[in-house]
């Protein structure tokens, strides 16, 4: 056999090795350098992306591609929401909402009534609400037009984490006064709140994001603990008990398209995976190192971004899981005809004849002949 065939065949193997290695997950040009904090893709494909000095992108086809938006403010944006592909709200530091009709194209201030930095919004329908700094919470009835004050004014603490689950219930998360996760609850649609605070496995740190698939069970927080590492806690039964998976970076940003297919961001350019509604999670391969801060997919689990620090943008259309590794074909080899033999007949060896045995005649004894008997004299006749 040719040495060269050898050497083809383990080229192919390290070739398809290292396809299997690399994930999903490729960067595309934001266009900006600015850390990007806040992220959302809609099923029609239309993304935005929010940052520091008050940077708005737009993307229209996944995020393949990036355009920046006027946001009129330098002033850093954390969070960004859109009901539909025109109206939207961005939220940020000094009490910052921004508000569009248009998709972007202008942005109008509206009044949030506190000077705290705003970290998160989310609404359902018209209803929405908005987290920040000194556990602020805001509430809009009126898709993002106006908006009431629930609460604030606390000493520390936050809720970098907001979702509205439907058009009453909703959830923040962040941290309290003391160092606790803490985890908010509305039924109202952010009127009044009751707040559940814990430990990630006695761990003091704080919360960045929440999602809550119903009102009554499954839910989960990401987070940080303060010795550097990361955590995601998840609860079953409505918040009442938690318990923590840790990780070797802090983990921001959670998104969930289907209640199968869950994704988590964080430092380092981590990227977790869950398939079962966040009780184990696996990594999938970014190819970056850049600090990442909000995931954002499209319902169908397919089309994602992830943003982070430096303006790194990150977009998967295959929900970033690496390509199968195909089954190697191994090189065609022409096969060295086997050369049938000829085979030699053996002649067929000609009987020889049993001769056939005349047998001997049976001899018929000839009688033996009873000697003749000799006439026996006849004595002379006397005369009386």
């Amino acid at each position: 056999m040719s040495r060269l065939k050898p050497i083809h065949l383990a080229f192919l193997f390290i070739s398809l090795s290292n396809l299997s290695v690399f994930g999903q997950w490729s960067p595309v040009d934001s266009g900006t350098t600015s850390n990007l904090n806040g992220a959302i893709l809609l099923d029609s494909g239309t993304g935005f992306v929010v940052g520091d000095t008050g940077t708005i992108l737009k993307s229209t086809d996944a995020g393949a591609t990036w355009a920046p938006l006027a946001s009129g403010t330098s002033t850093t944006l954390h969070g960004i929401y859109f009901l539909d592909p025109n109206d939207g709200i961005a939220v940020g530091d000094s009490g910052t909402i921004l508000r569009t009709t248009d998709g972007g194209a202008a942005w109008q201030n509206v009044a949030s009534g506190v000077v705290d930095g705003l970290r998160s919004v989310s609404f359902n329908g018209v209803n929405g609400i908005c987290g920040g700094d000194s556990q602020t919470i805001l509430y809009s009835t009126d898709s993002g037009a106006s908006w009431q004050v629930a609460q604030g004014g606390f000493f520390g603490g936050g809720f970098p984490g907001a979702q509205m689950l439907s058009g009453t219930t909703g959830f923040v998360a962040g941290q309290n006064s003391i160092f606790q996760a803490l985890v908010g609850k509305t039924t109202d649609g952010g009127a009044s709140w009751s707040f559940l605070n814990f430990y990630f496995d006695g761990n003091e740190g704080g919360a960045n994001d929440v999602f809550f698939f119903d009102l009554n069970t499954i839910g989960l927080v990401s987070g940080s603990v303060f010795d550097g590492r990361g955590a995601i806690a998840r609860t079953t039964d409505a918040g009442m008990s938690w318990s923590t998976l840790f990780f070797d970076q802090a983990i921001e940003g959670l998104g969930f398209p289907t209640a199968a297919s869950g994704f988590a961001v964080g430092s380092g350019g981590r990227i977790l995976h869950t398939t079962d509604t966040g009780s184990t999670w696996s990594d999938q391969t970014s190819g970056s190192s850049a600090n990442l801060h909000d995931v954002a997919f499209a319902s169908d689990a397919l089309r994602g971004i992830a943003v982070g620090d430096g303006g790194v943008i990150l977009r998967t259309t295959d929900g970033g899981e690496p390509l199968p590794t195909p089954s190697p074909t191994p090189p065609e080899v022409t096969p060295t005809p086997t050369v049938t033999p000829s085979v030699t007949p053996t002649p067929t060896a000609t009987p020889t004849p049993t001769p056939s045995v005349t047998p001997t005649p049976r001899v018929t004894p000839t009688p033996r002949s009873r000697p003749t008997p000799r006439p026996r004299p006849t004595p002379p006749r006397v005369a009386r």
